[in-house]
């Protein structure tokens, strides 16, 4: 791994975590024990390292869905795919929330580069859903709308309360939905 993809691991590793404003430089280089003139050299500021490490985190979620339609046969749980996806991430631990959505909060102008690439991630969500409802047989975009605010309440409420049981009775909601 390239001091670059470290950098980007760490950052992502510690804004899951803590916020993308309290993720520091100084913290960065202490986590990833690369130097802050390492992390200038390579992505001119912070800014510069946190719309790299957003737009590569985001690539990689695209690049699982892409995945996950060669994996998956049953068209019912290529829909709910991602909300087991966050069974997995509380049963080991590692649900932290959205870092999308943190972004959104945290950099609030709606023309900030990192708001609109959070956005942006957001509107590749509701699209894979779409797509993999039309992949089920169901061609109503406002049911992937509904899925997707499902989805989003569950990650909220999921902040709250790390109870798997919350993923479990969503996807028995779904599954009435998706008949």
């Amino acid at each position: 791994m390239t001091k670059r993809q470290k950098l980007i691991t760490g950052f992502l590793e510690l804004a899951q975590k803590e916020g993308i404003t309290l993720t520091g430089v100084d913290t960065i280089a202490e986590h990833t024990k690369i130097s802050k003139k390492t992390i200038y050299n390579n992505f001119g500021n912070k800014e510069g390292l946190v719309i790299e490490a957003l737009t590569s985190f985001s690539n990689n979620i695209q690049q699982t869905w892409a995945e996950e339609w060669n994996i998956i046969e049953d068209k019912k749980e290529l829909v709910l795919a991602r909300f087991s996806e966050l069974e997995r991430l509380i049963n080991n631990q590692q649900f932290y929330g959205c870092i999308f959505m943190a972004a959104c909060r945290e950099f609030s102008d709606e023309q900030h580069p990192l708001h609109q690439l959070a956005v942006k991630h957001k509107q590749a969500s509701c699209i894979e859903t779409q797509k993999r409802l039309t992949a089920f047989g169901i061609e109503n975009s406002q049911l992937a709308f509904h899925i997707e605010l499902l989805y989003e309440g569950l990650i909220v409420k999921l902040v709250a309360h790390k109870n798997v049981t919350l993923i479990t009775d969503t996807k028995e909601i779904l599954r009435t939905l998706i008949k």
